[in-house]
């Protein structure tokens, strides 16, 4: 009997001392975007200047659905007190110090992760103690959408869509007129290390398909939809785009073949009736004892030959 006197004695003690000394939150649920940084506050009395050795601060999280919490942060007796953080929080958990002194028990998470997202438990002990429940959520949009347009079989295309977000999205597929379309879709997903989705939805199209197309991610619990745009007709140019290059190259080398010994023979022509020319002028020269009759005949030669050669010429022969 004097057990329990003596219990409900230091519970109405507790409740008095706690009754004088209160935790506030200005905020209960916070919501931060995957890869981003995010700021947790509780506040408490300080009642004048902070006296630091007789402070305590712990920040725990527990994951919705799970009982065991882990430690975030703690500052025991105005000094942190890191040998039992969480090591999911090493590094990227810390307490703004300099807003210590306001009565602001500030919790800075860098680079948040999907896994953050549950329950903040923040207990302060400062001439008493109280604690309160902070609640954050984490969203990843699907911001980018990765295309890829690819040859499914010899009578059909096939359209991809991936990206990745939190929490899982729904996809669907539309039409030029924004008319949900009725053929075969295949979607899935996968989990990344980071707890974040992978989702991959694949539309299969006949080739005379000339329609574009768009694909929509909608994640319903974030009211948000992120859309593609594929269009048809560039996927046709791709498949047939690289084999133009070749032909015109096989085109190109076949008129080379053909025509390179031709243009050889034609200017070994052209040479060798040059030459013949220039032999024969410098014969007209050296013969200085050739009679009036054969040196009038040899004129006349000459520039017959000189001229059949410039013919020659003139016609690419």
């Amino acid at each position: 009997m004097l057990q329990i006197l003596a219990m409900l004695l230091l519970e109405m003690q507790l409740c008095v001392v706690s009754a004088l000394f209160t935790v506030e939150v200005p905020q209960q649920l916070y919501v931060a975007e995957y890869g981003s940084n995010v700021t947790m506050e509780c506040r408490f009395p300080v009642n004048g200047s902070l006296n630091r050795g007789l402070l305590s601060v712990v920040w725990e999280h527990k994951k919705q659905g799970q009982l065991e919490s882990r430690d975030v942060y703690a500052l025991h007796n105005g000094k942190a007190h890191l040998s039992s953080q969480h090591r999911d929080y090493l590094g990227r958990a810390a307490l703004l110090d300099s807003e210590l002194k306001s009565g602001r028990a500030i919790l800075e998470i860098t680079s948040v992760k999907i896994t953050d997202a549950g329950s903040y438990l923040c207990l302060i002990e400062y001439q008493g103690a109280d604690y309160k429940y902070i609640t954050l959520e984490v969203k990843a949009s699907y911001k980018t959408i990765n295309i890829e347009k690819r040859k499914w079989n010899e009578d059909k295309f096939a359209f991809v869509c991936q990206s990745e977000g939190f929490p899982l999205a729904e996809v669907f597929w539309q039409n030029e007129k924004n008319l949900s379309l009725s053929v075969p879709v295949n979607t899935t997903y996968t989990l990344t290390a980071d707890g974040l989705y992978n989702v991959t939805s694949i539309l299969t199209i006949n080739q005379n398909m000339n329609e574009n197309y768009s694909c929509v991610f909608w994640n319903k619990e974030l009211n948000e939809n992120t859309s593609a745009y594929i269009y048809s007709l560039a996927l046709m140019s791709t498949q047939y785009g690289g084999q133009k290059p070749l032909i015109l190259f096989t085109i190109a080398t076949c008129v080379i073949v053909l025509v390179l010994p031709s243009a050889l023979i034609i200017l070994q022509k052209r040479k060798s009736f040059k030459n013949r020319c220039a032999k024969k002028d410098r014969k007209g020269k050296l013969r200085s004892t050739v009679t009036d009759e054969n040196r009038d005949h040899d004129n006349t030669q000459r520039p017959y030959t000189c001229q059949l050669s410039h013919i020659l010429e003139t016609a690419g022969m």
